[in-house]
């Protein structure tokens, strides 16, 4: 029966351990301010009676991790960055709607800022997130179970044999401690992730007459490389529709 439950703790040990090295393997997510471009920056840039529009789409591997600190696509989210002015003197500009045409002809809709976050997150913190608590929970009920089980090993046992089986016990309680530690840092930065990437976004974009705004509209990275961004942009009474070379 010793054996048995010995047999047990180990592959939970070395379960949690596995899930340690997973998340140390993973890119660690962290702030870096993102440089935006005036309108005369964008080559790709559309005028029209009441403002101007222009954008980017961040694609390459290289670049992706030079401005945001790890690759986007792998994470699974395309990030475009968009300008856009309103040199009316009337009404606002509103982004009632973005789509993405990648080279094959498809057309994609942005992301919903949940699944950004969730992508995002995932692949930042080893795929062990969850922005409701659950992760939380998990982590404290692995780590129990190590220590339970390791404890269980010596509990029943003569001197002898709690004295050869120690060292499982205190392997139950170290990883324990590492998985809840790391699990509580991951957490945070799953905190960080959202602030960032939902104050980056512009999908519900409003332009107040005489102002611009920048930001990021984040598209699934399922698409093959970006050809056009088709906005259709909202001014007073007027619809229009501009489509943007990326």
């Amino acid at each position: 029966m010793v054996i048995s439950i010995y047999r047990f703790s180990s592959k939970i040990i070395m379960f949690l351990a596995i899930i340690m090295v997973a998340s140390s393997c993973a890119p660690r997510y962290e702030f870096r301010a993102v440089p935006m471009r005036p309108i005369e920056g964008y080559p790709n840039r559309v005028s029209f009676p009441e403002g101007s529009t222009g954008a980017y789409a961040y694609y390459e591997s290289a670049e992706l991790i030079k401005v945001f600190g790890f690759d986007l696509k792998k994470a699974g989210v395309i990030p475009i960055e968009l300008r856009v002015e309103n040199d009316g003197a009337k009404s606002p500009i509103v982004l009632v709607e973005a789509a993405l045409t990648d080279q094959s002809g498809q057309m994609w809709a942005v992301l919903p800022s949940d699944v950004v976050y969730r992508r995002i997150d995932d692949h930042t913190s080893g795929g062990l997130s969850a922005s409701d608590g659950a992760r939380r929970t998990l982590l404290w009920g692995l780590a129990g179970a190590a220590v339970g089980a390791a404890v269980g090993v010596v509990g029943g046992s003569s001197v002898a044999e709690a004295t050869a089986k120690g060292a499982a016990a205190g392997a139950g309680l170290g990883v324990a401690s590492s998985v809840i530690e790391s699990g509580l840092d991951d957490e945070d930065k799953s905190n960080d992730v959202y602030r960032d990437f939902s104050k980056r976004s512009v999908e519900h974009l409003v332009v107040a007459p005489g102002d611009s705004t920048n930001g990021l509209l984040y598209f699934p990275a399922e698409a093959s490389r970006p050809a056009k961004l088709n906005l259709k942009l909202r001014i007073g009474s007027t619809t229009r529709k501009v489509s943007l070379r990326l």
